[in-house]
């Protein structure tokens, strides 16, 4: 995984949330022509799974095309696969990646949900679980979010941190991606509220070898993170969004401790190095 571990933050990018598929149309021709029932369709990782009446799963291929009726409880929308691809970064076939798109309520025409990442990539997947407005992930077996590559949800799933899953000495992973969507969002205080800009690169690791430390020049140690935000910290990841005394004003329980203390933390999920304060200062002068 260590292509991942120096990435550039995007917004974020939870588009959709569904509490339900209601139904499916416009089945592809491989479906139409056996003439099967569709008996359910649910969310299983990052794939739609469509299951028909005599228990066959349709390949992930044969959906391109095909139009999902969802809903929220209140208002229901179209979404409709228009392409179908194995990440690239995830080659052991783990994660799906859709363009999706849905019809736009004015001209009528069908537009991609999601806006291009840093690769010019225009594509998401379907994620188990609601999300508060605190930022906080709650797992739900019926409703599901739609999370775009550029989105911290997405970006912390191809990570690796992907939340149905274990570590091989069998920690479940679903606080290992919390803690990593604050960290992605500089989100300190837990509460849904981000402290970054667009672009901005950071280095990514933690103690379960998902994601390894690397050096990189002119960046230093940030903080330390578990699901509810930052145990502690070295430094903000930008001043003038954040400096270390507003943050004290705001999460008064974050302290700020060298590289040593906090990187050590008994409670750490998610470890990460941002730009050093120092850098931007001389580049500011």
């Amino acid at each position: 995984m260590s292509a991942h571990r120096l990435v550039h933050i995007g917004r974020l990018a939870l588009v959709a949330l569904a509490a339900a598929i209601s139904s499916m149309a416009a089945v592809p021709l491989a479906e139409a022509e056996t003439e099967q029932a569709i008996s359910s369709i649910s969310v299983v990782g990052t794939r739609f799974e469509v299951t028909t009446a005599d228990g066959r799963v349709v390949a992930q291929e044969d959906l391109v095309g095909a139009v999902l009726t969802v809903g929220d409880g209140q208002n229901q929308m179209p979404l409709r696969i228009d392409a179908v691809e194995i990440d690239p970064r995830n080659p052991d076939g783990g994660i799906m990646l859709y363009a999706m798109s849905t019809r736009d309520s004015a001209s009528g025409a069908w537009r991609n949900i999601c806006e291009p990442d840093i690769e010019g990539r225009r594509m998401g997947f379907p994620l188990a679980g609601t999300w508060t407005q605190g930022g906080r992930h709650l797992p739900s077996d019926t409703a599901f979010s739609i999370t775009c590559t550029g989105g911290a949800q997405a970006k912390c799933v191809r990570f690796g941190y992907r939340p149905w899953e274990t570590s091989p000495d069998g920690t479940p992973l679903w606080d290992h991606h919390q803690a990593c969507t604050r960290m992605i969002r500089a989100d300190y205080c837990g509460d849904g509220v981000g402290h970054t800009r667009n672009g901005t690169p950071i280095v990514i690791y933690d103690r379960k070898g998902i994601q390894q430390d690397e050096a990189a020049p002119d960046m230093s140690f940030e903080a330390a993170w578990d699901a509810d935000g930052a145990l502690c910290v070295s430094h903000t990841r930008i001043p003038d969004v954040l400096t270390m005394e507003g943050l004290a004003a705001i999460c008064p329980g974050v302290r700020q401790q060298p590289q040593t203390a906090c990187e050590g933390h008994a409670g750490a999920l998610i470890l990460n190095r941002s730009i050093d304060p120092r850098t931007i200062e001389a580049a500011a002068e």
